[in-house]
């Protein structure tokens, strides 16, 4: 009998590395600029203390300076640069890392799907040696051999012709409605650039570009370098982690329909997070491709959670209308109370949500941990028909919930707000690199 295509693992393996370097780039960041911050601050004082200032404004300092100090102002000037270079380097080794993980991620993802569906691979020109064969011991060891082969013939060719492969081997279209296409495609050519040219950008960078629609700026000619600002490893994050998810879960529902309630389950488990994290913008983008691109689903009422997340994602991220337009697109008169005690939370009809809270009780469909976890209860947890209901159903005092959800996410919430102290004190440090740096013989 068959098996079943197992994916879960290995997006989840790729998300969290994509994640981890995601979190760790701000503090990276701030590292590097105190390093440079110091470093011009160390030279401009050797500065001070053993040359004559002959000349200042508000963008350089000249120094006369006796030749016996030459040396050791020039290896400190040289320092101060390193130190400024790295700023520089950091955001662009972290876009190779991204891109790297995706390559990563592709070859396991192919490399199961082949697994699951040997007749993929055409037999044509695909042989092995006899020598090889009782090398390598068992027909079992000679299929894997062949199977790394094909894959590491995928990963050779450029990213577009890798989904042009998967489009013909698992007749799928794959980039149709993909608004994130070109994104993608310029990201994965950028990094080329940044492995290979020093960031310095080529014809082919400009025709591949020109060939997926990507737009790029008047000033990004042939012989100009690229860089990568925050707000572009923002975005590079955020496109891996879409095309991951999005690529997984079409070939899983494709090429293996009767674990469709693992796709959902492992979609699920990612959309919740992001939730969780309130990564919206992520989320949105998840649940819409959840809710409007995805046609078939194991159960009504799984889809009906999505419409409900979905909601909320919109919700959360300030479009308040959206989230009722969304809810007003369906019919939820027939719908239990789990899904009607949602829906008239999203529209704020807080009595009704604790008259429905109340019926459902401490046995019911949504059960404490519900209450405590789920971002649709996010704003209804603070009110008093909230604290009411949740006294008299679970015989306690919210306040003891509240203090698990404190606790629960005390640590995500200290990252994020270090991670927007990082950035602010990166910004403010890279202001002072730039100025001081202008202070030196």
């Amino acid at each position: 009998m068959k098996g079943t295509l197992e994916l879960h693992e290995i997006v989840d393996r790729y998300i969290h590395k994509l994640v981890a370097l995601h979190e760790v780039f701000p503090y990276q960041m701030t590292m590097a600029a105190v390093v440079a911050h110091k470093s011009a601050e160390k030279h401009k004082k050797f500065l001070d203390e053993n040359a004559e200032k002959i000349e200042e404004d508000e963008e350089k300092t000249a120094y006369k300076l006796d030749s016996k100090y030459f040396g050791r102002s020039s290896r400190l000037g040289r320092r101060s640069d390193r130190a400024k270079t790295v700023l520089d380097l950091l955001p662009r080794n972290f876009v190779v890392s991204y891109v790297s993980e995706y390559d990563s991620f592709l070859g396991q993802l192919i490399t199961q799907i082949l697994k699951f569906k040997p007749e993929i691979v055409d037999s044509k020109d695909k042989s092995i040696s006899l020598s090889d064969l009782v090398n390598l011991g068992s027909v079992e060891a000679a299929r894997d051999k062949i199977f790394a082969k094909e894959v590491e013939s995928i990963l050779r060719s450029s990213h577009a012709d890798q989904f042009c492969w998967m489009e013909k081997a698992f007749s799928i279209p794959l980039t149709k409605g993909l608004n994130s296409w070109p994104l993608f495609i310029e990201l994965t050519e950028r990094r080329n650039l940044f492995v290979h040219c020093d960031g310095v950008v080529s014809e082919q960078y400009l025709n591949v570009c020109k060939r997926h629609n990507v737009s790029v700026g008047s000033d990004t000619i042939v012989g100009n370098r690229l860089q990568a600002e925050k707000k572009y490893l923002r975005q590079a994050y955020e496109v891996l982690y879409e095309i991951g998810i999005k690529l997984s879960q079409v070939l899983w529902r494709k090429l293996s329909p009767d674990d469709i309630e693992k796709a959902e389950s492992s979609l699920s488990h990612f959309t919740y997070e992001l939730l969780i994290e309130e990564n919206y913008k992520l989320a949105k983008n998840l649940l819409d491709f959840s809710c409007c691109t995805l046609k078939k689903w194991g159960a009504e009422g799984t889809r009906l959670v999505y419409v409900v997340n979905r909601a909320l994602a919109y919700k959360f991220s300030g479009d308040h209308d959206k989230c009722i337009s969304i809810l007003d697109d369906e019919d939820w008169s027939a719908c239990g109370d789990n899904y009607n005690l949602c829906v008239a939370v999203l529209r704020e009809e807080f009595d009704l949500a604790k008259t429905l809270m109340l019926r459902i009780g401490a046995s019911g469909s949504v059960s404490e941990i519900d209450y405590i976890e789920w971002p649709c209860f996010k704003d209804f947890r603070s009110t008093d028909q909230f604290i009411d209901a949740f006294t008299e159903v679970f015989g306690k005092a919210p306040t003891t919930i509240e203090q698990v959800d404190n606790d629960e996410f005390e640590s995500q919430s200290d990252n994020n707000v270090e991670e927007r102290e990082g950035e602010e004190k990166s910004e403010e440090v890279d202001d002072s690199v730039e100025l001081e740096a202008e202070n030196k013989a």
